[in-house]
């Protein structure tokens, strides 16, 4: 018998079939996921922790293959779509899917503070989609707020990871009397089940179609009452998550746990909820057409946030365009430096006047962060055969419908008001500017960034030079790989990094360190008719949460210069390594240019 292997991971800039692999974006017991690319196109390569035939008892190729069956039977806009199976030389499958760029549903519910009336009609698009799965008879079995994804360009839920799917006919993979999945979002027949069942070696679940929209129910609850969603239980919360998996008792209505929940939609939830199977399930048969209704409601309780936001927080929040937690920040730098300028001023009255000219203090600027494009209605595809897997050709893109989920955006914040000049500027020591230099250091420092930041908002790329990109051969969302900085070299030793100063990553990068300002990347590869070794001239931003770039000219290796549009990884937004701060982010060396030929967001 073989032995299973111990699996390692992929670099970005690695090879897998066709594909080039960008970076690794997330992963468990049975495979890892990585955004990949081929020809300009992101896709998710989902491999497999073990090869075929090996001593695997998670039976981790088995349950790719399952996956993959279960991807080629439907074909709903909502659900990630499949492009493609391989194995590499070494036995290990992969899966070739649809690459959604966006938040998990957790991050989203905690980030963008959506309304009631799109909670409803996000939810009621999951609704459909499940629908479908079951049509085709198939099963998630695993869905949770981690299994669904919000699209960045248009706000659109797409179901994902069906690793633990199953389908009528399949043979059984299970060797426990439950299922893989997240134990939150179990029914209470499947808890029971497990009580009943834990010690017997050949019960199995027969889980039903129905315990996919109870999972469905558990994460509208949550959406509805946890303001943390995308804490984990390792993580420190505010408040403990609502127990919904009592055997005493059912979790608080929606309402009681959140007074701003609308009484009619906390009402279904109940149902949906309810511990007894005979009573949930007619509800949760009519589980889309409610969540339909719902959403059509225009009431101001329907429009307002699910979450309130925290006093003074919100404020701040609204203000800036920053993040809650970011905001709290704010509020505190505020109070330094309010110390800092009561100092000042009382320093003011003590010090003689002078008849120097007026000092004018700089006023920081606004920010606003990018913003998503509005969605777009089209209608659904037809389903396709299922006696073979299609090719990338053969899949359609994501379809978007109506109406939709809007992507988060930042408030724009208040233009600086200039302050009218002093009449007369008085005139320091040097011991006293050096105190007020420092003091206003720490307090610029609390704030975190830069008062001259800003982050770019949302534009549309010039004719001029989206004609240019498609003159190239390039479309809207063609990816290119990129040396990041041509100014900072990738070192291949970790003593090579560490003696210019950068930090060496756990992947094994010499990461690449960025600020505010102007950006010089090259290209290591040929796409369309934009040769390998060109340069791209741009600008960066780090203040947010991701590092946003945008170049605006390209050089060939000829001289010839022509205007684009292209951004910096995927349009929106490079991720940052741990140890980033404002203004200083650190970055994979090695990345990705996207072509624009629509707009930036």
């Amino acid at each position: 018998m073989t032995t299973a292997e111990v699996f390692s991971y992929l670099k970005p800039g690695s090879r897998l079939g066709a594909y080039r692999v960008r970076e690794w974006k997330g992963g468990g017991a049975y495979g890892d996921v990585y955004r990949g690319v081929k020809d300009g196109k992101p896709v998710a390569l989902k491999l497999s922790k073990h090869r075929q035939h090996s001593a695997d008892p998670g039976k981790t190729d088995e349950r790719l293959l399952r996956e993959l069956v279960c991807l080629v039977h439907v074909d709903h806009p909502h659900i990630a779509k499949v492009q493609g199976w391989a194995r590499t030389p070494q036995g290990r499958g992969y899966l070739v899917l649809e690459y959604v760029d966006g938040w998990t549903l957790a991050h989203w519910l905690q980030n963008a503070r959506p309304t009631f009336q799109q909670v409803a009609r996000l939810f009621a698009k999951l609704a459909h989609a499940l629908e479908h799965m079951h049509g085709r008879r198939v099963r998630h079995r695993d869905l949770s707020l981690s299994n669904v994804m919000v699209r960045k360009v248009d706000g659109e839920p797409v179901l994902i990871d069906l690793g633990a799917g199953e389908y009528s006919g399949a043979q059984e993979l299970t060797d426990a009397p439950l299922p893989p999945g997240t134990n939150r979002y179990r029914s209470p027949e499947a808890a029971r089940f497990f009580k009943e069942n834990q010690n017997n070696p050949d019960a199995r679940y027969p889980f039903p179609p129905e315990d996919d929209l109870y999972s469905l129910a558990v994460c509208l609850y949550d959406a509805l009452t946890d303001a943390e969603p995308a804490r984990g239980g390792w993580e420190a919360r505010k408040a403990p998550r609502i127990d919904v998996n009592s055997p005493m008792w059912a979790p608080p209505s929606a309402r009681t746990a959140n007074p701003r929940v609308p009484e009619a939609l906390s009402e279904w939830v109940e149902k949906w909820m309810a511990r007894d199977f005979e009573k949930r399930l007619p509800s949760l048969a009519s589980m889309r057409e409610a969540l339909e209704a719902l959403g059509a409601q225009e009431g101001a309780e329907w429009l307002a946030p699910v979450q309130a936001p925290p006093e003074a927080v919100s404020a701040v929040s609204e203000a800036t365009g920053d993040p809650p937690a970011k905001a709290r920040r704010r509020v505190l730098a505020g109070a330094v430096a309010a110390v800092v300028l009561a100092v000042g001023a009382f320093a003011l009255l003590r010090e003689a006047p002078s008849r120097e000219a007026p000092f004018v203090p700089a006023v920081p600027e606004s920010s606003s962060g990018p913003r998503a494009k509005p969605p777009q209605a089209h209608p659904s595809p037809p389903a396709p055969s299922t006696s073979a897997v299609p090719s990338p050709s053969e899949v359609p893109p994501a379809v978007k419908e109506s109406p939709s989920v809007p992507a988060p955006t930042n408030p724009s914040s208040n233009p600086p008001v200039a302050k009218p000049p002093m009449k007369s500027a008085p005139a320091f020591s040097r011991g006293f500017l050096k105190k007020c230099a420092g003091a206003g250091a720490l307090a610029a420092a609390l704030l975190g960034c830069p008062a001259q930041q800003v982050q770019p908002t949302q534009e549309r790329c010039p004719a001029a030079a989206a004609e240019n990109i498609r003159r190239l051969g390039l479309d809207d969302g063609s990816q290119i790989t990129i040396l990041v900085d041509v100014k900072q070299p990738i070192f291949r030793s970790p003593d090579e990094c560490k003696a210019t100063g950068r930090v060496w990553s756990d992947e094994g990068w010499c990461l690449t360190l960025l600020g505010d300002g102007k950006l010089e990347s090259e290209t290591e590869e040929k796409i369309g008719r934009l040769p390998e070794g060109s340069r791209l001239y741009g600008r960066v931003w780090t203040e947010g949460a991701t590092v946003v770039g945008r170049y605006t000219r390209a050089r060939k290796p000829n001289g010839e210069e022509i205007d684009v549009c292209m951004s910096l990884s995927a349009n929106g937004g490079l991720d940052k390594m741990p140890g980033s701060k404002p203004g200083a982010a650190l970055v994979r060396p090695r990345d990705a240019a996207t072509s624009i030929t629509k707009q930036w967001h």
